[in-house]
């Protein structure tokens, strides 16, 4: 004879996004993928239509853990004339989702002229990101016009400077990897963000890039993701055709 199954006493306890582990491996979706690695990396996907017509299309990104498997999908919004008309300065949003489809960042650049600002114009007529986590802001990527070396200022939800992206002092390298130092406030290089050298083909036929991000020890999951933020920031800048 079966017993009686004893009565349910206590509500099932909420789980934040962040946490839920899915069944196959260990990817965890929300911003979960972020608090255990140390290192990521974005890689655009190469469009056909681009390819062959040469019209700037949506860009589209894979952003992978050092084992390989895919934590998150980004992709831009942008209207074609935007995009024809704009080039590397077009406004546009990009949604960032994880492997259940859910949104778990939200980036807005509007569009700015670019290149025509001097130091004394700052923080007005330089390229900006707003980085936003469930609704909330998290922070705000900026450029920092200078003279010589790209620098990109990172802010975190209060306005506070947090940390800086420094590239080199000349952007046209061929056959190497271009790198960007990221500084604390004290000037001390926590991270670190690498173009990677994708070969003679593809970096002229095609504007589509990849990175790496190593964000060292303990960093905190909201600088990560303004660091990935940046990145996209850094590749539509520098390393995007500007049509």
């Amino acid at each position: 004879m079966m017993e009686s199954l004893a009565p349910v006493t206590q509500q099932p306890v909420g789980t934040d996004p962040g946490d839920i582990e899915l069944t196959v491996g260990r990817t965890l979706t929300g911003l979960g993928p972020l608090r255990d690695t140390d290192s990521i990396t974005i890689k655009q996907k190469l469009s056909t239509c681009e390819l062959l017509t040469g019209c700037e299309m949506e860009n589209r990104f894979m952003i992978n853990r050092p084992e390989g498997d895919t934590i998150f999908w980004a992709k831009e919004h942008s209207n074609i004339c935007n995009r024809l008309w704009c080039g590397n300065i077009r406004g546009f949003n990009m949604t960032i989702t994880d492997q259940t489809t859910q949104t778990v960042m939200n980036i807005s650049r509007p569009l700015t002229c670019q290149g025509c600002c001097c130091s004394f114009m700052y923080p007005h007529c330089t390229q900006a990101l707003t980085v936003s986590v469930g609704g909330e802001t998290v922070g705000t990527i900026r450029e920092r016009a200078t003279w010589w070396n790209p620098v990109l200022h990172i802010f975190d939800s209060t306005g506070h400077q947090i940390m800086k992206v420094r590239g080199p002092g000349c952007l046209l390298y061929c056959c190497e990897d271009c790198k960007f130092a990221v500084l604390d406030e004290e000037g001390k290089e926590v991270a670190e963000i690498t173009k990677k050298w994708m070969g003679c083909w593809k970096e002229t036929l095609t504007d589509a890039d990849n990175f790496v991000i190593n964000f060292g020890e303990s960093m905190e999951t909201s600088h990560k993701v303004l660091l990935i933020a940046a990145t996209f920031l850094v590749d539509i800048m520098y390393f995007e055709a500007s049509g």
